[in-house]
């Protein structure tokens, strides 16, 4: 199964990603609601992009006390049940990768679903590439 790598040194800033994952979820560009955030130290021109990167370790899958969150057999993307999500955050707390973000309007995380394994933010990361869809044994260069 494939997944996503961030390349952190990559980044631009230019939050082309954040909008596209913003837009292909709710149809609207939205920083607030996209499943990508970005951590800016705009002095250092340093910018890192945060998103569920579908890690080994699945702390936030086993951290859910309602068993609102699962994964997907096909895209290996974990799955948010947001009828049986409670909002306690949990999932948000686990993620090692500060991956899962959580907003008040949604009472539910917004985590990766890797846009039914075509993942968006790629499309518009071509350039810089600083998120890439590897297979998981992949090398550590992006591809």
């Amino acid at each position: 199964m494939k997944r996503l790598k961030i390349v952190a040194a990559q980044c631009t800033g230019c939050e082309s990603c954040v909008l596209s994952c913003g837009f292909e979820h709710d149809r609207a560009f939205s920083l607030h609601r996209s499943r990508i955030q970005i951590d800016r130290d705009e002095e250092h021109a340093d910018f890192t992009p945060r998103v569920c990167i579908q890690c080994d370790e699945r702390s936030c899958v086993a951290a859910c006390p309602v068993d609102a969150l699962s994964i997907n057999e096909t895209t290996g993307a974990i799955r948010v049940d947001e009828g049986l999500c409670i909002g306690c955050r949990a999932c948000e707390a686990a993620c090692q990768h500060g991956g899962i973000h959580f907003i008040e309007d949604v009472k539910a995380p917004l985590i990766c679903d890797l846009c039914g394994g075509d993942p968006q933010c790629i499309q518009v990361c071509r350039l810089p590439q600083a998120i890439v869809f590897v297979d998981e044994g992949e090398s550590e260069s992006p591809s």
